[in-house]
């Protein structure tokens, strides 16, 4: 696997499942969807905030998504008010922890944008969602949702699927966890993997996943590297402080281009 799909796979996993969960919550909470249909919106940046792509199109947990990552060198209250400027009123405040969420409806969408501290400037995710299309397609995610558990152990719970496009790229980001044991788990994503074409590349001692899940490792661990002819995959299997085991699966999957 080259160092781009690495870092593709990486950037995925950070800010999928530390960013997006909390940009979620926040949207179904205060989001409301019109009937009139509207182009997809887009998000004012203001002037000396620094903004990089978070793929082409995006699904978090069936919910239809455009991001944008943001950085700055200022700190998180100056750059808040200039995105408050910049998205006008009425708006919606909300503060988990250290992360501040500034939400807006747009007709049938809704734009958020998350930030929080990062050293000493500030980082965040710029997000649109079109509520209704989300709530149309419950059905599709509930199938997806069926599907992904049917390849994996009996008793597993899906915690969060991401899925993106990218140019000719695809991204899934997967988050499981079960009651079995780590060696038991890695030895169904071999054989599972291995029956989708694809080949163990190498395995090598789990680190702490800080940067894809917040549950923290008490145990044994592994991480697989696997790739077959256009697509490559990488797993991280580890025991939770809750004795439970989390999975978490990431595929990189090159697509056709279109004729």
């Amino acid at each position: 696997m080259d160092s781009q799909r690495r870092r593709t796979i990486a950037t995925v996993g950070r800010l999928a499942f530390r960013q997006v969960r909390t940009l979620l919550a926040v949207v179904l909470m205060h989001g409301a969807a019109a009937s009139a249909a509207q182009t997809w919106p887009t998000v004012p940046i203001p002037q000396g905030i620094a903004t990089f792509a978070m793929g082409d199109e995006v699904t978090v947990n069936g919910l239809p998504l455009r991001m944008r990552g943001v950085l700055s060198s200022q700190p998180p209250a100056q750059v808040a008010a200039l995105f408050r400027a910049s998205l006008g009123h009425p708006l919606v405040e909300t503060t988990q922890g250290e992360k501040l969420v500034l939400g807006r409806a747009l007709g049938e969408f809704y734009a958020t944008v998350q930030l929080e501290p990062a050293a000493a400037g500030t980082r965040g995710v710029v997000a649109v969602t079109r509520l209704s299309a989300a709530m149309s397609g419950l059905d599709a995610a509930r199938q997806t949702s069926q599907h992904l558990l049917s390849r994996f152990p009996a008793g597993s719970t899906l915690l969060s699927h991401m899925s993106s496009v990218d140019a000719q790229r695809r991204s899934d980001a997967v988050t499981l966890s079960n009651s079995l044991g780590v060696e038991l788990n890695v030895q169904h994503l071999r054989r599972m993997l291995e029956a989708e074409g694809y080949r163990l590349e190498r395995a090598a001692a789990a680190t702490a996943p800080t940067t894809i899940s917040r549950r923290q490792p008490q145990g044994p661990g592994a991480t697989l590297f696997f790739a077959r002819p256009g697509a490559q995959a990488v797993a991280v299997v580890y025991r939770e402080a809750s004795g439970n085991t989390a999975i978490v699966l990431n595929t990189v999957t090159e697509l056709e281009p279109a004729k």
